[in-house]
């Protein structure tokens, strides 16, 4: 459902509104929970690069995204990168 919200989302908002960036978010977060953990990284950082386009390097879903990114390095056993 995730992908289906993330299609509508591209087409009507645009790829680079929060609504997307939150969608990449949740659909790295049921891959990490699959053990996906490089792929969850790759859409945790496509959530990162919309929010902070649109938001600003301090708002509190940049740090949300850059919290998941870690967490993936991690369950990757890439810890220094993490």
């Amino acid at each position: 459902k995730y992908t289906a919200a993330l299609e509508i989302q591209l087409k009507a908002l645009g790829p680079d509104h929060p609504n997307v960036a939150r969608t990449y978010n949740n659909i790295g977060s049921v891959l990490d929970s699959q053990g996906k953990h490089a792929e969850a990284l790759d859409k945790y950082t496509a959530a990162l690069e919309i929010q902070l386009k649109a938001l600003g390097p301090d708002h509190p879903d940049v740090a949300t995204a850059y919290s998941n990114m870690g967490l993936a390095l991690v369950r990757q056993g890439k810890h220094a990168e993490a």
